[in-house]
Order: C-alpha cells, then structure tokens, then sequence
C-alpha cells in the first residue's frame, strides 16, 4: 500500500545545493519538497499543481521575492514562509504586509524548519478538513471555517492564512480584548516578544481589507496596554 504523504511543499530558491539538503531532509520525514530556481518558475508551478505550503526566498535571480510574493496573493491564500539571508525588521514587516505567514532568517536549523512546516499544515488542515463549525456572522461579515472563505454581504473578501486565523478567533468572542500573546500564539510557533510587531502588521493589514470591503474601519478596536478587540453588534 502506498504511503500517504505528509504534506506538499514548494520551495522557490536559487541556491541548489541549499535546496537539495532541505529536499532531503523533508523527504526522511515523508513531506514532498519540489523546488524551482526562479520566481518566474515557482509561479509557473503553482499553477500546474496544488501546494499546501511555499518556501520563498527573499533573493531571487530573476524578480525579487517580494513580488513573488505579490502575486502568489493575488491568486492563492496558501501558506508562505519566507527565507532570507537577513534579518531586518523592514524586510519583516513588508512581507507579512503583503501577506506572507512567517519570515525565517536563512540561520535557521534543519529540525527548526521542520517545526514552523509542521505547525502550518496542522493549522492549514484543521481549516480544510470537514468539520461542523458553522458559518460566522458578524456586522454583515461572513466567516466560514469550512471553506476558508470571508464575504461581505456576498462579496468576497481574500485574507491571508494568519489573517483568516486571527478574524475567526476574533469573531467567535466578540467583545472579548485578546493580548498580543494570545493572538501570536494563532500562528507563531515562539515565544512571546513583546518588541515582535507580526501580530500589529496582521491587525493593521486585516483592518484595511475589511474597511475596503465594508466602508467601515472600526470593527477591529486597539485596547491601549492591552491588545484588540473585534465590536459586538451591538457596539457598532
């Protein structure tokens, strides 16, 4: 009998022999990795088959990973992490504003990658599978945990992976002020920083696409020293 894999992996970087040794690696632990050399390349190939994650590379020889990145969004919420020989906060907070679900410096281990891999196809299958969570609806604002699909009033609004992740925790309390902690914790497999500005980059991003869909920009409150609350309906 065939062995199921454990996930589908598409790594887009220039550095052969870096790719090869991560293709092995998560080939002993029975997770398909198929990596392309350009951007042109790796987006070529997520329109010819189905990935349940992308491995991006910051630096790429033809066009930069920012706009690999760009329009992966523009066509496909699937979970991206992005690699970079450099660990800067501008570079940080640009890719996750575009959309990106984690930024790992390219210092990292062989069993930490394998960590952060892990934990996003277990949050990325928990939201595919079946289940018997019913849709959310909140200020004319429709979640579905089923079919990963956010809609105002019957007009679709696209997130991100984390961005989904942090609106559906949100819209299951509203009224409750959720901690910074607790909100990284949706999609961060570390510990709390507090001068870790990921979950402020989602929140403000996330603010934005639900004010452009809705006319409104107040469903999102930030509690000063606290953290941020979705509005009851009754609040707004």
């Amino acid at each position: 009998m065939k062995e199921e894999k454990n996930g589908r992996l598409l790594l887009i970087d220039d550095d052969m022999e870096f790719c090869l040794l991560v293709r092995d690696y998560m080939e002993l632990q029975n997770i398909v990795l198929e990596y392309r050399a350009t951007g042109e390349e790796g987006l070529a190939a997520l329109e010819k088959k189905h990935w349940d994650l992308i491995l991006l590379d910051m630096m790429l020889p033809d066009i930069p990973g920012v706009e690999v990145l760009r329009r992966i969004r523009m066509k496909s919420g699937v979970p991206v992490i992005i690699f970079s020989a450099h660990n800067d906060e501008t570079d940080r907070i640009v890719t996750l504003e575009l959309g990106a679900d984690d930024y790992v410096p390219k210092s990292f281990s062989s069993r930490e990658l394998l960590a952060r891999v892990r934990a996003v196809l277990r949050r990325s299958a928990g939201n595919t599978g079946e289940g018997r969570e019913e849709t959310l609806q909140v200020h004319g604002i429709e979640l579905n945990p089923r079919t990963f699909q956010v809609s105002f009033r019957g007009r679709p609004i696209e997130l991100t992976y984390v961005e989904f992740q942090l609106l559906q925790a949100m819209m299951r309390e509203p009224g409750r002020i959720f901690s910074r902690e607790t909100l990284l914790t949706l999609f961060a497999d570390k510990e709390w920083n507090k001068f870790d500005r990921s979950v402020d980059v989602h929140i403000s991003t996330l603010r934005k696409k639900l004010a452009d869909a809705t006319g409104a920009n107040t469903h999102i409150r930030t509690v000063r020293g606290m953290g941020y609350v979705f509005i009851r309906q009754d609040e707004a």
